[in-house]
């Protein structure tokens, strides 16, 4: 199946099937473990190996429930998943492609902490839901993400039905009427607006790619000066490098670079006036590294803290952040 292909509905109960993409919602104590043991435990019957990667809350109402069978389910730390969404992907795909290499379903338990992030970080993590399912036809998992309706946003839990195959009700996975495919759901994403930025401190207009020297030069100089690390600085570099390639290459031959600075953070946006990206997972998943195209949006993603897209028929702009430590 194609990374943009529709995942099929499967019973996790099985030993041996396809991958599946779980939500559960819940708002106590009784519903988690109503959603989460019966996994848990189907899993350790068919031999499966299980990771859990929860809140210190959750890990502890789980050992209790599973008693002696805890010992063989491996608890996580979670940092790998919560930091960086595009990042996330990437580790989760290794760990699906290392564990179908054995031959063994992997089962996983994840709870992202989305009240720490900002409205276009969590926004971006509404879309890595929507790419996981992608990422797990590369092998046979089963996932279940876990949802506090208690503490998460209402914006996030209305996403949760279009960004999961499967919905736990009850203890028992049923087919999501809302789900979206992958390919759909990032183009709706896509064509969405970006929010409103102040005019920039610095801009420059950039028609040909032996002017990127000069743009490279001056995202470095910036950013060295608003006191970003030396190795970040080299990175966020390549990023908005490989984003203005692309504008000169792919959109239109020309674009212009904005720079913004806040008290926490550096903003380069680049636009351009092509005609919109082709394809709607574009950078988005981890590339083939036989093929010679396809790599630069995601090194971009990869070498920014958070990258933001808009992109339509007039147009694609890409506002990448870095972080000031």
């Amino acid at each position: 199946m194609g990374a943009s292909g529709v995942l099929r509905g499967v019973d996790p109960n099985q030993c041996g099937v396809s991958s599946a993409h779980q939500a559960l919602l819940y708002g106590s104590q009784e519903e988690f473990l109503a959603g989460v043991v019966p996994f848990v435990r189907d899993g350790l019957k068919c031999g499966d190996p299980v990771r859990i990667a929860t809140t210190d809350r959750n890990a502890g109402w789980l050992r209790a429930a599973l008693g002696v069978d805890a010992r063989e389910v491996a608890f996580c730390d979670d940092s790998q998943w919560s930091g960086h969404p595009v990042r996330a992907l990437a580790a989760l795909q290794g760990i699906v492609q290392a564990a179908s290499s054995d031959g063994r379903r992997l089962r996983m338990i994840g709870e992202r902490l989305w009240t720490a992030h900002s409205a276009p970080e969590t926004r971006e993590w509404v879309r890595h839901e929507s790419l996981v399912n992608a990422v797990l036809t590369v092998g046979d998992a089963a996932l279940m993400c876990t949802y506090d309706t208690r503490v998460v946003d209402p914006d996030v839990v209305a996403n949760v039905a279009r960004t999961h195959p499967e919905l736990v009700v009850h203890g028992e996975p049923r087919p999501s009427p809302g789900y979206t495919d992958p390919a759909a759901f990032n183009a709706e994403f896509n064509k969405s607006p970006l929010p409103e930025l102040l005019s920039p401190a610095l801009w420059l207009r950039f028609r040909r790619l032996d002017q990127l020297a000069i743009l490279r030069t001056f995202v470095a100089s910036h950013a060295t000066q608003a006191g970003a690390a030396a190795q970040s600085v080299g990175q966020f570099v390549q990023a908005v490098d490989e984003v203005a390639t692309n504008a000169v290459e792919h959109g239109g031959g020309s674009g212009v670079l904005q720079i913004w600075t806040g008290p926490h953070t550096i903003v380069c946006e680049v636009s351009d006036t092509g005609a919109g990206l082709r394809d709607p997972l574009a950078g988005q998943l981890p590339p083939d590294r036989f093929t010679a195209h396809g790599h630069g949006l995601w090194l971009a993603r990869q070498f920014s803290d958070l990258l933001e897209l808009h992109s339509d028929s007039a147009g694609t702009t890409v506002r990448l952040h870095l972080t000031l430590h």
